[in-house]
């Protein structure tokens, strides 16, 4: 099943529009460390789980643009 191409996808995984891609790796690793905070803090094993799943969610959106280019190269 193949899913529509995005236009914001697209522009976000350009390799000429680095700036933009390091302001949303910034975002990410921003964002997982405040998960990492909670993970630290919480006392309940599903606020655990839960901060793991937001992680590994994440790291996924990190490695988009590797996944994405290494399609464009197989076509």
């Amino acid at each position: 099943m193949t899913t529509p191409e995005k236009p914001w996808l697209k522009k976000l995984t350009r390799m000429t529009d680095t700036q933009m891609w390091e302001a949303f790796d910034d975002m990410l690793n921003y964002s997982i460390s405040l998960q990492h905070k909670k993970m630290e803090q919480s006392h309940e094993p599903i606020d655990i789980y839960r901060a793991q799943g937001f992680i590994q969610a994440l790291k996924q959106l990190k490695y988009l643009k590797e996944e994405i280019q290494n399609a464009q190269t197989q076509k």
